[in-house]
């Protein structure tokens, strides 16, 4: 049924995001899918500033958890983005296309009063992506 998911992935690992590659490594196993795992990165003022090599050694380590727990074929992605916040909905949406993913399993909190005024990310994908999407809460 699905042979590719994407995960979108925040590298600070919030409970949302735990929950979510769980469910994405189950449904690989099940499906005997590859999984990609997608994070987007910038600097924005205030926040923690992680090198290259740092965003690649915490995905790496997502990639072999998840290759262990799903027996599948895990990569990968990061973008960089000059405004994550603004960019990041769209970043997402478009590298679900060009990785060919036809699944998107992507984590999500429940509900807040912001959630009527603005579209979570996940909410924002579930209703943009050109594949079917897991919303995970």
């Amino acid at each position: 049924m699905f042979s590719h998911i994407m995960i979108p992935v925040d590298i600070h690992l919030p409970p949302e995001i735990r929950k979510a590659l769980d469910v994405a490594a189950q449904m690989a196993r099940w499906q005997n899918a590859r999984i990609t795992i997608v994070s987007v990165t910038g600097t924005q003022p205030g926040d923690v500033t992680h090198s290259d090599a740092e965003i690649s050694t915490e995905l790496q380590a997502i990639v072999d958890q998840l290759t262990e727990q799903s027996g599948s074929e895990v990569s990968a992605r990061n973008i960089h983005s000059v405004d994550v916040a603004a960019e990041v909905d769209g970043d997402l949406t478009r590298a679900a296309e060009e990785i060919g993913a036809d699944l998107i399993v992507v984590g999500t909190h429940a509900p807040r009063i912001t959630d009527h005024i603005f579209s979570s990310h996940a909410g924002y994908l579930a209703k943009h992506a050109k594949v079917s999407v897991f919303v995970v809460r």
